[in-house]
Parts: structure tokens; sequence; C-alpha cells
């Protein structure tokens, strides 16, 4: 499998690379969505702003718990959860760029 070849110390490294770009589609998520609630305040925005706020702060305590905490290594689930998660964003941020 893919993930032996990696290594323990290629799985984290992927793992940080995987969570830096949920940060980056969070952030492009939360421009979109504070721009959309400065036009049309109503309370579904401040629910998908306060949503991308708490997956924010997900993301950035993993990147803390992954190098803060190299000597346990849970990186396989975090790389796996850290995938679907940004493949998620992605189809999400792409939904909401073209409304």
């Amino acid at each position: 499998m893919v993930l032996e070849l990696l290594g323990d110390t290629g799985i984290k490294i992927a793992a940080l690379i995987i969570e830096i770009g949920n940060i980056g589609l969070l952030l492009g998520l939360l421009y979109l969505y504070v721009k959309s609630y400065r036009q049309i305040k109503i309370g579904f925005t401040i629910g998908l702003i306060l949503f991308a706020s708490a997956l924010l702060l997900r993301s950035i305590s993993t990147i803390a718990f992954l190098v803060l905490f190299s000597d346990v290594f849970i990186g396989k689930p975090i790389l796996i959860g850290g995938i679907i998660e940004f493949i998620a964003l992605a189809i999400l941020l792409k939904i909401t760029w073209d409304y």
C-alpha cells in the first residue's frame, strides 16, 4: 500500500500538507460566506460561517497536535480523514463559488 511506502515521517508530512490545504479551502469558504452575509443578512449564512469556523479550528488543532506530539503517532487515521475532508471541502467550495 502507498502509505507503507511513505513511512511514519512521510505520512506525518502528508497529513500536515493536507491539513494546510483544508485550511486554505476553509478560508476561501469563510470569505464567500462573510461576503454573502454582508449582502443578505440571514441566519443560515451565520450557521455556515460557524460551521466553517469550527472546521478551521479542527484543522489548526490537528496541525498543532501533529507538530507538538511527535512521539504519539496516529498519522494514518489523520491523513485519511484529512483527505476525505479535503475532497468534501473542495466540492463545497466549488458549489458555493458557482452560486
